[in-house]
């Protein structure tokens, strides 16, 4: 009989424990918002066309937890990277047309601006250190938007020196990707809420793929910190 009740006593707190367990698994089983804020690189794969320096990048992130694994849905947007080429200044010479004059004077200045808009769907695997500290990591995939502003502002020079702009000539082109993202998260709460959530975003592009020359690098990565809501 005694050996009947050390047995049940057993089953009991197997039962218990794994109730316990069952609660806290269930507090993870819940929607989420992230806000995020980090610097952003050129990721041009020319050193010669790529920006030097960094602006700021932001994002938006919906996601929810299924206990030890879950879904995220990003979108992020950096600022533009701007390039601005050497002055060409030049005396036209061909026959007169429009406000090309033969014999004037003119200067030509140019500017690019480009950015990629990241829109990744990832899963999430959760790894839980105590109460208050987690590590995330999300593999997925991200269509990543690539426009490329162009504009060529033309201004004559008049004898006396001074600059009147004659011409103004603007494009845009596309260079957009499917791309493979990654991410690693540490997860610090720091309410009932609310946590802190510095990560490391790494997207891999099929540049190998495109001989245009305008192919993004293959590689990217880029340091972020997130404030995350936990409904």
């Amino acid at each position: 009989m005694r050996k009947f009740g050390h047995l049940a006593v057993a089953v009991a707190l197997c039962c218990v424990a794994t109730d316990v367990d069952a609660q806290i698994l269930s507090k993870t089983h819940q929607p989420f918002v992230d806000v995020s804020l980090g610097p952003d690189w050129d990721d041009a794969y020319s050193d010669s066309t790529r920006v030097p320096g960094a602006t700021w990048r932001s994002g938006i992130g919906f996601g929810v937890d299924f206990g030890r694994s879950g879904l995220e849905l990003d979108v992020s947007v950096p600022q533009w990277h701007v390039r601005n080429f050497p002055v060409w200044r030049y005396r036209y010479a061909g026959p007169s047309f429009g406000w090309e004059q033969q014999g004037h004077f003119y200067e030509s200045l140019q500017r690019a601006d480009r950015r990629s808009v990241d829109l990744a769907v990832l899963y999430r695997s959760n790894i839980p250190v105590d109460r208050h500290v987690s590590f995330n990591w999300l593999v997925g995939g991200a269509w990543v938007y690539r426009p490329e502003h162009f504009t060529t502002v033309t201004n004559e020079l008049l004898p006396g020196g001074e600059l009147v702009e004659v011409n103004t000539r603007q494009g845009t082109s596309f260079r957009n990707y499917m791309a493979a993202a990654a991410r690693l998260d540490a997860e610090f709460r720091v309410g009932a809420h609310i946590a802190l959530a510095p990560r490391v975003r790494v997207t891999i592009f099929p540049s190998l793929l495109d001989d245009s020359g305008l192919a993004p690098r293959i590689f990217t990565a880029r340091p972020e910190v997130a404030v995350r809501w936990r409904f």
